[in-house]
């Protein structure tokens, strides 16, 4: 497996009541100042799919062991995460497992340092890929995501769309501040007060999905290499 999941967090993932899932969390995660978080939305499925797939994905570490598909295969339920790779990593092009080395370092170093997972946990029953999850589930998210991000330390937060930017910026108990939009649609930012724990920043991306994240752009990568490089 080129990106087995670190296993170190789990015990005290273990102990966060209601957790499905756990998130991926690279094996270099945590070696630079900079513990990234990248949240996706949800997994919409249509209510007749939906018993055999909560079935196919009841295993914890569902999402934490599915890094290699998600990066390198060139399939259509791996193209968001892909476009996100290719602009957050910098390249001026796809890349495949047949890339030259530079290209396959800069992707798996990125990939091996971060942590990653839907913010929603629980699949979203909907006919719909535009699907939003139900009030109870949201809030049991919020909760859940929030000893998440306490557990890992986590300082830098990337958030694939609106709907994920507000549920970070409005978990129970933080403060969200410094507001901004970027001239880029869909892209802002909030720095998130904590209590106790230092604050973390959180960055608002247009979803990768969409035409109008433009992986390739020199303005969306320099926005998330600024982002990311954030002290």
């Amino acid at each position: 497996m080129k990106f087995p999941h670190n296993p170190k967090f789990n015990t005290e993932f273990d102990r966060v009541p209601g957790l499905k899932w756990y998130p991926y969390v690279g094996m270099n995660f945590g070696e630079k100042p900079q513990r990234v978080m990248v949240y996706a939305h949800n997994i919409p499925i249509k209510p007749e799919e939906y018993e055999a797939k909560a079935a196919e994905f009841q295993p914890k570490s569902t999402w934490a062991d599915c890094m290699d598909e998600y990066t390198y295969e060139q399939g259509e339920w791996t193209e968001a995460f892909r476009y996100f790779v290719k602009g957050a990593a910098g390249l001026g092009d796809n890349y495949t497992r047949d890339s030259s080395p530079e290209i396959i370092v800069k992707v798996d170093s990125f990939i091996s340092g971060i942590s990653y997972i839907n913010f929603i946990q629980g699949l979203v029953k909907s006919d719909s890929q535009m699907a939003q999850a139900e009030a109870a589930l949201i809030s049991d998210s919020k909760r859940i995501n929030k000893e998440i991000l306490d557990i890992l330390g986590i300082t830098h937060c990337i958030c694939w769309g609106a709907p994920v930017f507000e549920y970070v910026r409005t978990i129970p108990g933080w403060t969200a501040e410094s507001d901004k939009n970027y001239d880029r649609k869909g892209f802002g930012y909030c720095m998130v007060r904590r209590g106790a724990n230092a604050p973390m920043h959180v960055l608002k991306i247009h979803h990768p999905s969409m035409p109008n994240f433009h992986s390739y752009s020199a303005e969306t990568q320099k926005i998330l290499s600024d982002f990311l490089l954030l002290g």
